[in-house]
């Protein structure tokens, strides 16, 4: 395993080696993977709002004198943490572990007689982020529980091929209640982790063209450019299309890189599919006459022609899948 995480670290577009300290590896973690971050929060943070708005209220750990609380036997607190993503993140690589500073827990209390239901159910949920999270949905597995006086304890885990990195931990505990009726389960996740762990499953599930794979969801980037310019004297103008067109996407909220068009297209295209970017919008000088334009998908490297007065309304459909 140490070897495949080292093919992670070695993303050069996701991380930046600053040294090593003994066994301990620091990585700087480049605005690619603070988007990956970004992401996986987000996607977190609704996860457990779909699955809590119609049966109880869950508030953020700031607010939990709120007086609803008083109120119900069933409700939860988000607690986090941290309050910016990490800038660096540190692998030991004799135990192939990596520190957890980022993490995220729902603590959900629950009436005791029906603590073992919202066990089982949360199980099943959380099981089903992960994976919803990746192209390799088989990939996580729910590990078996073990039994402590007043505990109980499980793992979602990612199986690996030559081994398995734990991902979520979810327990449920009878001790430190509001009250004696009522017991609590925990649901916790650390972002170091999951980060790595959604990039060594696209590293290894790479595209037939040999670059990262990542499920829409996650990827860092949702479209970026790359111009296809045979008249010099397009060059500028192209780009400027490049620049509104990614201005306008992004007042969308659809997350759009700019590449560094003074490459050639080819290594522009290379450029994207290195960052784990879902789509490439190819501009070329045909794009001046008639408005249409080439996009790249890279999950399946097909092509398909697209107008430019379309284009906004399509990126927000094709990007929120």
């Amino acid at each position: 395993m140490s070897a495949q995480m080292k093919q992670v670290f070695n993303l050069r577009t996701f991380f930046s080696f600053i040294k090593k300290i003994d066994n301990k590896h620091l990585y700087k973690i480049e605005p690619s993977s603070k988007n990956i971050l970004h992401n996986i929060h987000i996607s977190w943070l609704n996860s457990i709002h779909s699955k809590s708005q119609s049966n109880f209220p869950v508030y953020l750990k700031k607010e939990k004198d709120h007086a609803g609380v008083k109120n119900t036997l069933c409700y939860g607190f988000i607690e986090k943490t941290f309050d910016l993503y990490p800038e660096m993140i540190v692998f030991y690589e004799d135990e192939c572990n990596i520190k957890n500073e980022s993490v995220l827990k729902l603590m959900l209390t629950v009436p005791k007689q029906d603590i073992m239901q919202y066990f089982f159910q949360w199980q099943r949920y959380r099981k089903y982020w992960w994976s919803s999270t990746t192209t390799t949905p088989s990939l996580f597995a729910v590990k078996d529980m073990t039994h402590g006086p007043s505990t109980i304890d499980t793992q979602i885990v990612a199986k690996f091929h030559d081994n398995e990195i734990i991902v979520e931990n979810v327990s449920i505990s009878t001790v430190k209640n509001l009250s004696e009726h009522t017991a609590i389960l925990t649901c916790s996740m650390s972002l170091e982790t999951a980060l790595c762990t959604l990039l060594l499953d696209g590293v290894l599930n790479k595209t037939t063209n040999g670059y990262l794979r990542l499920h829409n969801k996650m990827a860092p980037y949702k479209i970026s450019f790359a111009l296809n310019c045979q008249d010099s004297n397009n060059q500028q103008i192209l780009e400027q299309l490049a620049t509104l067109i990614y201005s306008k996407l992004n007042a969308r909220h659809i997350s759009t890189l700019l590449s560094n068009f003074s490459l050639p297209l080819q290594a522009q295209i290379e450029e994207n599919l290195e960052r784990g970017v879902t789509y490439t919008a190819i501009l070329s000088d045909d794009s001046l006459k008639n408005g249409i334009f080439q996009l790249l998908n890279s999950s399946t490297m097909l092509k398909e022609q697209v107008h430019l007065s379309d284009f906004e309304d399509y990126a927000s459909l094709i990007c929120s899948k």
